[in-house]
């Protein structure tokens, strides 16, 4: 009973969570009414074995007529019921473990859709590792409690109650004396199971850091490498493994420590039903026979496999409660970037994008963005120049509303980008950032992340504009080469060229690119230029540009510093008549140099 007031109190986890189990509502009522079955035939199993040694081995009132006869009949009802048993029983087993993938696959979906949608911010605030132990280990937790536990809790719940109305109907008063016990289980289950739960929290918190600090740490394996630092990281993560063990234990001990007390306790419950039974039936054999005797010791001892089951339970239950939480911690997140509900799709072929008296900054920090205003338009290729940190990000971040600003707005032909649809606004763009981002897997597949019915041919063509088709046709597999986790296998060179060409691949009314000619060698830089001139024709193409040598080319330069547009112009009229540009462009030239 215990178990289940711990089950009705994690009632909010289920109610959260009933989108994910109400496909499959028949099946598990299906198990359930299967389970009854299985139950029905446990509590069959000991009668054969009551009427063979009443009526056959110690028989009360006369030897059976046949009892050769009757023991055959008793070993084939015996067969029988055992060999139903396991054939239902396997089928329940089946089908639960059918549902419970079912239902840990709706839920890492769930979760990792809504993570999708979560702003840059959640991201930093939250470890990468951690997020990827939640997904992983929190939902394997949070099934086996939904579909598992709960299953298997109804159905002991079943069998302990059908236990119970037979120990009753055989011997009452034995059972009374009996129950006084449970109160005592059930204290122990209760202080123990709040004890588990809040040790499995921290626990996978730890796991949580530590998977952060491997993924960090492989990610950067050159790095260390390249310092000599890999004993100082294995001893770092030695400590860190020593901190989850230690999380670990703990909880695996507390859970440890509540099955060893209610089987003791248990134990005693079926030392002193031997005991009042045997006196029961030395003293009354036609009231209480021998056979019973063994009957009701053979329900003690079944009811000890729910009791048991009941604390086994309670544990699984607070685990996966606590890794409910966090899971919820992920879904009740607010999605800060949503359509309104009168957005309309955005201009499909826009003429300009304008960021009119923009403010933004990150949080509690100082603007990042400062009465921004500045205008790119179609034909015309556009560089943003500015020292590190100038706000030059944030201008991406906000075109492309993976944020919004806190006053001024942001425009497509006009139009204010919240009142355009999330989708289709971002259809229209093409961003190559910074920092090359690809996948662990083939570059025809990392490429197509851009345009997924693209044929062949437009996969070399994209290549060919960003200069990266001549090393990809080197490659043995050409376009099927598998990539390392996150592109490793590629130089830095190589990778920015083939995010290029994906960004290039979508062909989008707005192309936006970060440092495109950093780590190129003269030739495919030169390649770029083209390909982006050639794309300004009929996209707004912006530039974030770095560098110096490339900012004569731009048709028209947008100067930025401390989150302001300090000029506006060519590079020859910005030198010529602005004093901030030219110190800038100077300042970049002496630390290039």
């Amino acid at each position: 009973m215990k178990v289940l007031l711990r089950l009705f109190e994690t009632w909010p986890v289920f109610r959260r969570f009933w989108p994910n189990l109400r496909p499959h509502a028949w099946r598990l009522a299906a198990v359930l009414g299967l389970s009854a079955v299985v139950v029905g035939l446990q509590l069959a199993q000991p009668w054969p074995i009551q009427w063979v040694f009443d009526n056959v081995l110690v028989p009360q009132g006369g030897a059976a007529s046949d009892p050769t006869r009757g023991v055959i009949l008793a070993a084939l009802a015996m067969i029988g019921i055992i060999g139903l048993h396991a054939v239902v029983e396997m089928v329940v087993n089946v089908q639960t473990a059918q549902v419970g993938h079912a239902v840990a696959r709706s839920l890492r979906l769930r979760t990792f859709r809504h993570l999708g949608r979560l702003s840059p911010r959640f991201y930093a605030a939250n470890k990468s590792g951690d997020l990827l132990v939640r997904l992983v280990g929190d939902v394997s937790m949070l099934k086996s409690m939904l579909v598992e536990a709960s299953t298997d809790l109804i159905t002991r719940t079943l069998w302990a109650l059908g236990t119970v109305a037979v120990m009753l109907y055989v011997n009452w008063r034995l059972s009374l004396a009996l129950f006084l016990i449970l109160p005592v289980v059930l204290v122990v289950v209760k202080v123990l199971s709040a004890r588990i739960r809040a040790a499995t929290r921290k626990a996978r918190r730890k796991e949580g850091d530590m998977a952060d600090f491997l993924h960090e740490t492989i990610a950067a394996a050159d790095l260390v490498q390249s310092l000599g630092r890999e004993d100082a990281v294995a001893r770092r993560f030695a400590r860190s493994n020593r901190t989850s063990e230690r999380a670990g234990l703990k909880a695996a001990r507390l859970a440890a420590r509540m099955g060893a007390s209610v089987h003791l306790l248990l134990g005693v419950g079926v030392a002193a039903t031997l005991l009042l039974g045997g006196l029961a039936v030395i003293e009354d054999p036609q009231g209480f026979k021998p056979g019973e005797l063994l009957v009701f010791l053979a329900y003690v001892r079944g009811l000890l496999k729910p009791v048991r089951s009941a604390s086994r339970n309670s544990e699984r239950i607070a685990r996966g409660a606590a890794s409910g939480e966090r899971i919820l911690e992920i879904l009740d997140t607010p999605i800060a970037i949503a359509d309104r509900k009168d957005a309309r799709p955005a201009p499909e072929w826009p003429r300009s994008l304008e960021f009119d008296d923009v403010t933004f900054r990150y949080d509690d920090e100082s603007d990042a963005l400062r009465g921004f205003s500045a205008r790119f338009e179609r034909g015309l290729l556009t560089g943003l120049f500015g020292r590190s940190g100038a706000g030059k990000s944030t201008v991406t971040a906000l075109a492309v509303r993976l944020e919004d600003p806190q006053s001024g707005a942001v425009r497509l032909d006009g139009q204010d980008l919240r009142d355009l649809q999330l989708e289709s606004l971002r259809a229209r763009f093409g961003v190559c950032l910074q920092r090359s981002v690809l996948f662990g897997d083939s570059l025809r597949e990392n490429l197509l992340l851009a345009d997924p019915e693209a044929s062949d041919d437009a996969l070399w063509q994209a290549l060919e504009d960003a200069g990266a088709a001549s090393f990809v046709r080197q490659l043995p597999a050409g376009l099927d080469t598998v990539l390392g986790s996150s592109g490793v296998g590629t130089s830095g060179g190589q990778a920015r060229r083939l995010a290029l060409a994906r960004t290039l691949l979508r062909r989008a009314p707005v192309i936006i690119v970060d440092e495109p000619f950093s780590g190129l060698d003269r030739e495919s830089a030169l390649k770029v230029r083209q390909t982006l001139r050639e794309c300004a024709k009929k996209a707004i193409v912006i530039v974030i540009a770095h560098e110096l040598d490339c900012l004569p080319m731009y048709d028209h330069v947008i100067f930025v510093d401390q989150g302001r547009v300090l000029g506006t112009g060519t590079h020859a009229s910005l030198s010529s008549s602005n004093a901030a540009y030219r110190a800038t462009f100077e300042h970049a030239l002496e630390t290039a140099l």
